[in-house]
């Protein structure tokens, strides 16, 4: 009676993961509805054993195996199907019902304690492996390393207890023996199974979770569009970088960007063609700028690119080497090669700049460069503040310019 309440208890630990996945059907994260099932049949495998005082051992034995098999078999398909990789369903699906075939036989035709116990830790402790082995092979899928570490450790955690049950009772020379009525070594197995048994699911749960925020992270951070860094993240990081820069005296250069004649892409391509334009845009500027420097998209047409560390000649040469690279790669739209240049205005940190300061500075050489022709960078006239009118003509140059947004425009887009 006393083992039954433990696995009672055991069991009741498991489910405490079951309702919290359940939310997570409706996100369309894969491999969380195999996560929910195997967790329930993980449950009812444990409530089986419980239930033995109730059912006679022809009944919640073959059903706690079964339930088992099935349990870890959905878990290997879920981790699979939340990595994006080929599910395997038939083939794990038909090594578990020759394993409860096996237990059936084992139970029914001659009844084989032993033979049950050391089929189910090798099931148990090959379907973990083969698990583990894709969560390692993937543990740079998700940036927060602790949840995969978890989770390595609980699904190596459970293969090795049943490899060490597999040892005992083969090599280690112990008889085995009903887990109803466990000898030292089977409460020891018992005790370890009701650590690493919860841990798995709630490892599996948080996995989930994490990912899912994740998401959502890079969601906010990041411009779904153009795989660029989003308005708001580029603008708070210019904010970091500006006040770093104001404590370490430091050197900073901003490059604001427009394409040239957008608005013609988007009238003979359609919308299609111009998102198609903005993605090739946003990856030729990416592959041109140095792996510290970060590119952003500030609205419309109208890119933003931070230059760390870099004095304004150097700024000037890599400012060029976006307007080369671009000029370089020619978009094809419909079987048509497409021209894209862009201009640029190039601003520099001043001590006492703010981000609308320096972006005003920019913006103002930027328009200044479609005034002078367009596909060219202008640098921004040093002392230049937000506040100050636009010299003569560049008013008129912003509102002819048919391709670039204005900076309420940028706002309204993102």
């Amino acid at each position: 009676m006393t083992t039954s309440l433990f696995f009672l208890m055991w069991g009741l630990a498991t489910a405490l993961a079951l309702p919290l996945l359940v939310p997570f059907h409706a996100r369309g994260i894969g491999g969380v509805k195999a996560f929910t099932a195997a967790n329930a049949l993980a449950v009812l495998s444990l409530l089986a054993y419980a239930a033995s005082g109730v059912f006679p051992p022809g009944v919640y034995v073959i059903v706690s195996n079964a339930a088992w098999v099935c349990s870890l078999s959905l878990v290997h398909i879920g981790v699979r199907q939340f990595f994006g990789m080929p599910a395997h369903v038939r083939r794990t699906a038909g090594l578990g019902a020759l394993c409860v075939l096996a237990f059936a036989l084992m139970l029914y035709a001659r009844d084989n304690l032993g033979g049950r116990m050391l089929l189910f830790s090798t099931y148990t402790c090959a379907a973990a492996l083969a698990t583990g082995r894709v969560i390692f092979q993937q543990r740079g899928r998700l940036q927060t390393r602790g949840v995969m570490l978890y989770l390595m450790v609980a699904i190596f955690g459970l293969a090795a207890l049943h490899a060490l049950r597999v040892a005992v009772y083969t090599v280690g020379g112990q008889a085995p023996a009903s887990m109803l009525d466990p000898t030292p070594w089977g409460l020891f197995f018992i005790v370890c199974g009701a650590v690493t048994v919860p841990a798995l699911f709630l490892a599996l749960l948080l996995l989930v979770q994490t990912s899912l925020s994740e998401q959502m992270q890079a969601a906010l951070t990041f411009d779904s569009l153009t795989g660029a860094y989003s308005r708001r993240s580029i603008l708070d990081e210019l904010d970091r970088e500006l006040r770093r820069c104001k404590r370490v005296d430091g050197r900073l250069a901003v490059l604001v960007l427009d394409i040239d004649h957008f608005k013609s892409i988007n009238d003979r391509y359609g919308h299609a063609g111009g998102d198609t334009a903005l993605r090739h845009y946003a990856q030729v500027v990416q592959r041109a700028v140095r792996a510290s420097d970060r590119v952003g998209r500030l609205g419309g047409e109208e890119f933003v690119l931070l230059m760390y560390d870099c004095d304004p000649a150097r700024a000037l040469v890599q400012a060029q080497r976006v307007c080369d690279a671009l000029r370089d790669a020619p978009l094809h739209l419909q079987g048509v090669e497409v021209p894209m240049t862009t201009s640029g205005g190039l601003a520099v940190y001043q001590a006492g700049d703010t981000a609308d300061g320096i972006l005003a500075r920019a913006d103002a050489a930027l328009y200044r460069a479609k005034q002078q022709g367009r596909d060219r960078v202008e640098m921004a006239w040093a002392g230049r503040t937000a506040g100050r009118p636009l010299p003569e003509g560049l008013a008129d140059a912003m509102a002819e310019d048919d391709g670039s947004a204005t900076r309420e425009g940028a706002e309204s887009t993102v």
